[in-house]
């Protein structure tokens, strides 16, 4: 088995084999998640759902364009027994972008239906 036919098991349907499969720095999986058109509470439900799917030790790498999301990730985090290991913004005013590591400590459980 190659590393992408584990890294497309790993991964929910419709997401690509090249946003998972790359080394994290703590270890595990490194997976990408895209938020840049969302708003925050959309986000942090897309976030759960990929956490939840996602096996402990394995780093999510989420950009959002979302001015609160620097508020309120670092808290939902937090609250789930999680490690941000990383949070970094670039660019300026309405083009900024901001990318949280977050790394799976605990298990996450699904959002609600």
């Amino acid at each position: 088995m190659t590393t992408a036919d584990v890294a497309a098991q790993r991964e929910p349907s419709g997401a690509s084999p090249a946003s998972v499969g790359r080394t994290a720095p703590a270890g595990g999986a490194l997976h990408r998640l895209d938020n840049r058109g969302t708003s925050c509470a959309i986000g942090l439900i897309r976030i759960q759902e990929r956490l939840a799917a996602m096996p402990l030790g394995d780093t999510l790498e989420v950009v959002t364009r979302d001015r609160f999301a620097p508020y309120e990730v670092p808290i939902w985090v937090e609250r789930h027994g999680l490690e941000l290991t990383s949070q970094e913004r670039r660019g300026f005013w309405l083009l900024a972008s901001t990318t949280f590591r977050i790394r799976k400590t605990a298990e996450v459980p699904p959002p609600r239906a």
